[in-house]
């Protein structure tokens, strides 16, 4: 594992893997690799130990089987376990993902996997795979009221992971959508040479979704305003 990209979701987590991939690090195991992979029962697993004490806490070993084919993770639901990654892969730099401010990161958290999270049928003949794994970190990172309790728990994740990195001594960027490559091939060690020519990926696998969500707030008379993966 090279390096830990350690952000909650909607703080560019696709955009800085996609960009790690570009860099030569990779595979880079992002949110989108769980289902591809069929590994919601293992991040389930994962949970429960940590959030229910039930079963052994996660160690390298364990996470291996979910990671050991990677060299970099990014997003939720890898994002949960910043101590205990960091424990497991002593050796990867660690990169904080933010934005520019709590109320961006709220607004674009409720346009995309709050409203999927809340706006499910009752009941649902059609459940996705994610479901399961979904309700259990609303549950968990929140209390299943992002709007209430989601600024707090964006401040204390964040101020977590620099105080993990700093009382280690870890290599640590911390990273905002719009800082481009500059700041990644400087933080990796590597040469203007290496720096790809092309625009910094803007990759969003929510963005359609956005849309949706924000065509229905206009249609309210409400004001929108949610970007960044």
């Amino acid at each position: 594992m090279k390096v830990l990209v350690l952000g909650m979701p909607r703080t560019g987590t696709q955009s800085l893997a996609d960009a790690l991939e570009r860099l030569g690090i990779g595979p880079v195991y992002h949110m989108r690799e769980v289902g591809k992979n069929g590994h919601q029962a293992l991040w389930i697993e994962a949970l429960d130990a940590k959030f229910e004490g039930r079963g052994e806490p996660f160690t390298r070993e364990k996470f291996d089987q979910i990671l050991g084919n990677y060299e970099a993770l990014s997003d939720y639901p890898a994002a949960i376990f910043p101590a205990e990654l960091m424990a497991a892969y002593p050796e990867a730099s660690v990169i904080l993902s933010v934005r520019d401010s709590e109320d961006a990161w709220l607004a674009s958290m409720e346009a995309t996997l709050w409203h999927a999270h809340t706006h499910q049928p009752h009941p649902n003949p059609h459940p996705s795979p994610m479901a399961p794994l979904a309700a259990r970190y609303h549950r968990h990172c929140w209390g299943d009221d992002l709007p209430a309790r989601g600024r707090a728990a964006y401040r204390a994740h964040n101020a977590l992971v620099r105080s993990l990195a700093t009382d280690q001594g870890r290599r640590f960027l911390e990273y905002r959508p719009g800082d481009g490559w500059a700041p990644l091939y400087t933080f990796l060690g590597l040469g203007e040479g290496d720096v790809p020519a092309e625009p910094f990926p803007r990759s969003d696998d929510w963005a359609e979704y956005k849309k949706m969500v924000e065509a229905e707030k206009r249609g309210r008379g409400e004001e929108t305003g949610a970007a960044v993966s």
